[in-house]
């Protein structure tokens, strides 16, 4: 019956999003998914490399691991180039995780139309096709930093193609709903451990002054890989989809095979000869490699000696602050529903009666994401931690109070139809205000404040907070608009985002342009000691 039913699907679910792009008429109580692409986190776990130079893929002021090449030297064209092809085919780890997250929202609403190959679902079925691939993701993110620690950041990249393909497969050959279950939680390790891998590899082979820029490559790309779910998913068949996602690996796999190893890594093994190899490669033949070696050594001598446990970090004032930051930031970032919203957005377009087709307008939020991308990478460092926390939390109120009151009008038996537009405005405004602040700026402060020996376990625990709320946010979903309706939701995220705006303005520290030290002093501090001796005593 599942083979049969399979060969079906290949034009069945092409036919029903045609049929969904030109008639809106029937609705569903179906729900349908897309991931967020701005936020993906990054982490150390148990990675021991100079993350202080990590920061999303961001430079972090003030603290450059790399020599300024030799005077006269004439390698930046080619070492950049060489720098961007690298970095470019490990950051394809980035679009297929992007693509793994994205893959539910277009074909969610056809795995619960009548030409689905699955029988009917049930709305907890529904929600653990989504949710699962947030659990994968935490069993992929805890152990791939120890596991790049053996075999290097290469081949544990490499290794992420494993559950990738594997997931891929299982979705083109599965005929039944627990296959499925198994299929996306076997995807979520790969892109956990890709979100984890991929941007420490990138930090490590990046020459200091062009970090920031080269490191707008994974996200950049993992964004793509979501736009490349909704549009492929809303205009292939089930079948060609899926084929097409597995496909992807291919360029992946090969582009890894011809990528130089981390020389942070080479040096901890004491393979220096082989690590001033590939920063000839990276740098260009007239740049200072042994300068570098030795500084890297450094970098390993300290992260070896800095090794700091859970006790260390709540130790001391300024580690409990930073802390509560920390987890106060990865907090705000999901129970402000950006998955949810993103992972449900066809449903949500669907429920709206929007004027605009679900599908495209699904699609012009993945591009928007794509945009928003771009632009952040080149503004994050020119503007203040807390402003861009303070005015994201602010915009995701007035967008989602405004969305809540949409569905109020809706719901009560007003007529909406002049404000059919008003839906992706909503979202789209949404997606850009978060992508702002509370998309990236957390994990650009969460690198800033924690001090080296601290640094892993800090980053440990704001992955599993971070994944573990976009599980409990997205499998909860469904149920608060059965029980509480669409208005109350929305309305409920709003007051959370309302109160990340506060939570930025009165706890999290301005980190911009300041050094380790001055943070951590200024964790210490108290609030009033800011004004207390203004004046000197006479």
């Amino acid at each position: 019956m599942q083979g049969a039913m399979k060969v079906a699907s290949t034009t069945g679910h092409a036919r029903f999003a045609k049929e969904q792009r030109h008639s809106q008429e029937s609705k569903k109580e179906n729900l349908s998914s897309t991931p967020s692409g701005k936020k993906r986190p990054i982490a150390n776990f148990g990675l021991r490399s100079n993350l202080e130079d990590i920061s999303c893929g961001m430079r972090d002021p003030g603290r450059s691991r790399y020599l300024p090449p030799a005077a006269g030297s004439c390698f930046n064209l080619s070492s950049r180039t060489e720098d961007k092809t690298t970095r470019g085919r490990a950051a394809l780890g980035g679009m297929q995780a992007g693509i793994t997250l994205g893959w539910t929202s277009p074909i969610l609403p056809y795995l619960t139309s009548s030409e689905s190959f699955l029988p009917e679902l049930v709305e907890g079925q529904i929600s653990w096709i989504t949710s699962l691939l947030a659990l994968g993701a935490i069993a992929g993110a805890v152990p791939a930093g120890k596991i790049a620690d053996q075999i290097g950041r290469k081949w544990a990249i490499l290794l992420t193609a494993i559950p990738f393909a594997t997931c891929w497969v299982a979705l083109l050959t599965t005929g039944n709903i627990i296959s499925m279950y198994a299929a996306r939680f076997i995807g979520g390790i790969g892109a956990g451990a890709a979100c984890v891998l991929v941007p420490v590899y990138a930090g490590e082979i990046a020459q200091a002054s062009i970090r920031g820029a080269l490191g707008a490559f994974f996200p950049l790309l993992f964004s793509s890989g979501i736009l490349f779910s909704y549009v492929a998913g809303a205009y292939c068949s089930y079948v060609i989809f899926n084929a097409a996602c597995c496909a992807i690996l291919v360029p992946f796999v090969l582009g890894v095979l011809f990528m130089p190893e981390s020389p942070m890594w080479l040096v901890q093994k004491d393979r220096k000869a082989q690590a001033a190899k590939v920063l000839t490669i990276l740098r260009g033949p007239h740049y200072d490699v042994a300068g570098e070696i030795a500084v890297l050594q450094d970098d390993v001598d300290r992260m070896t000696n800095a090794s700091g446990g859970f006790k260390d970090l709540v130790g001391t004032k300024a580690g409990r602050k930073a802390a509560i930051t920390c987890v106060g930031l990865m907090c705000f970032q999901q129970l402000c529903g950006v998955d949810a919203v993103l992972f449900y957005t066809v449903n949500i377009f669907q429920a709206a009666n929007s004027t605009i087709d679900p599908f495209l307008a699904t699609i012009i939020i993945g591009l928007t994401e794509v945009v928003m991308t771009i632009f952040v990478a080149t503004v994050i460092d020119r503007f203040g931690r807390k402003p861009l926390l303070v005015i994201s939390g602010t915009m995701m109120t007035i967008c989602l109070s405004v969305l809540g009151y949409y569905f109020r009008l809706k719901d009560g038996g007003s007529d909406v139809s002049t404000f059919g537009w008003l839906p992706l405005t909503s979202l789209a405004l949404f997606n850009i205000v978060f992508s702002i602040g509370y998309g990236s700026v957390p994990f650009t402060v969460i690198s800033e404040i924690f001090p080296p020996e601290t640094k892993g376990v800090a980053s440990s625990m704001s992955i599993v907070v971070h994944w573990s709320l976009v599980f409990v946010v997205t499998k909860l979903f469904p149920t608060m608009e059965d029980r509480m309706g669409q208005a109350a939701t929305f309305w409920t995220f709003s007051c959370f985002t309302a109160a990340s705006a506060i939570f930025a303005y009165f706890v999290v520290p301005e980190t911009k342009g300041k050094t380790l030290q001055e943070i951590q002093t200024k964790l210490k501090r108290r609030q009033k000691s800011k004004t207390k001796y203004q004046v000197e005593p006479v």
